[in-house]
């Protein structure tokens, strides 16, 4: 595993997606080294093979540093970050001199999931001496993000002719090394994370509850059951309640390793349309039975304690909210249906980056006081966005929490 210093931790928890260079120190001396943050979906396009491309631009004085990954077709996403400091600029000489690249990929929630060690072919003298002549230092990435994107445009148009870059491909292996991260939770059990799982849908839940186990001293209860027939049946995918709420969380993932042929996003976007429909009745189907009074247990048979009387969070956890075709088909006629069912239940749809989000908003709001509990502020937090969601008319959204005493705000 690769373990990111301080600074780079809390940047790869800031930033839904990122890439930086670092010059680790080995057994056998210093080599370049790219940690690259993107979200789970992502990656599995980029240990599946898909083709990427390393892509060096001046920008400013300053080494403007990209990746596309290819994760439509020969179309793809494009992570970047400006070079800050001169340890990235020696990586980078490395990779200019074609010294292999031993490269980490993370997930939304900064786990290093896999890496491995990439050949570069040839010798880019011509970016060795921009990795020379750039300045480092501090850098607020927000302030520049209008005129990188236009650079980003051109290199999303052609990676291979455009003048003002230099490219390298990186892509097409498949031989990455998984890691494998133990996460032990407030009720003592053991939560896997690993990206070659084949249960994709369980490792989208695994994340779930890595995110929101800390919120409740006696953590989250994962698959709670409820009976059916002579046995029982799953009630949601997480359930968090206490005194003043419940939470409901059903997880739906896209499969892609174990697909004959690799989706574009079109095919993905359809998949994930009809995974929201069905996640949604099975969260009306859930609050039903919570609403009529029906144990629930936990996965080896203990009673589970549920608040019943207050109107419950209902939580869609989906892979990227980007796959939402159509933010109107889950707008204000979608919410208020929802809630008249469920007897003014609460519908959320978000995606991990989205949810991370949220429980650091919810850890922030209870550091500011002496009584509020990091579950009470959870929420309040899914309450006040519920509000925007029903002001902008979808619950398609992105919220940000900002104090009023933030600098940034």
């Amino acid at each position: 595993m690769h373990w990111l210093a301080d600074h780079n931790r809390s940047e790869f928890l800031a930033c839904p997606e990122l890439i930086r260079f670092e010059y680790a120190k080995r057994d056998n001396g210093f080599e370049p080294t790219l940690l690259i943050k993107g979200s789970t979906l992502l990656l599995k396009y980029a240990v599946l093979g898909r083709p990427m491309h390393l892509a060096f631009c001046r920008f400013e004085g300053r080494l403007l540093c990209a990746l596309k990954i290819c994760d439509d077709g020969d179309d793809g996403g494009i992570l970047w970050s400006i070079v800050e400091r001169e340890q990235e600029l020696n990586a980078i000489r490395g990779v200019a001199f074609g010294s292999p690249l031993t490269v980490f990929l993370f997930n939304e929630i900064a786990v290093n999931v896999t890496w491995n060690s990439i050949p570069i072919s040839g010798q880019t003298h011509e970016l060795a001496n921009w990795a020379t002549s750039v300045q480092t230092g501090p850098l607020d990435h927000n302030l520049i993000g209008a005129k990188v994107h236009r650079l980003l445009e051109r290199l999303h148009r052609d990676v291979e002719s455009d003048g003002k870059w230099i490219t390298i491909a990186i892509g097409g292996h498949t031989d990455w090394k998984p890691i494998y991260n133990h996460f032990i939770t407030n009720a003592g059990s053991s939560s896997l994370i690993d990206l070659f799982d084949p249960d994709e849908g369980k490792q989208q839940e695994q994340i779930g509850v890595w995110l929101t186990d800390n919120l409740h001293p006696l953590g989250v209860h994962y698959s709670p059951q409820i009976p059916k027939g002579n046995g029982t049946r799953e009630l949601t995918d997480i359930l968090l309640s206490y005194e003043f709420g419940s939470i409901l969380l059903e997880s739906k993932a896209l499969s892609v390793l174990s697909r004959d042929r690799m989706p574009d996003r079109t095919k993905l976007k359809a998949d994930v349309s009809g995974h929201i429909a069905k996640a949604f009745a099975q969260l009306r189907g859930g609050i039903r039975k919570i609403r009529a009074s029906v144990e629930v247990t936990g996965r080896t048979g203990e009673r589970i304690d549920v608040e019943r009387t207050q109107p419950p969070h209902a939580i869609v956890l989906i892979p990227d909210l980007d796959l939402v075709d159509d933010p109107t088909a889950y707008g204000t006629d979608f919410i208020k249906d929802f809630m008249e069912k469920t007897g003014g239940g609460f519908p959320h749809l978000l995606d991990i980056s989205e949810l991370l989000r949220v429980v650091q908003a919810a850890e922030m709001i209870s550091k500011q006081g002496s009584t509020t509990t990091p579950m009470m502020a959870f929420d309040y937090y899914l309450m006040e966005r519920f509000k925007k969601a029903v002001d902008a008319g979808t619950l398609k959204l992105e919220v940000l929490l900002r104090f009023v005493n933030d600098p940034n705000a």
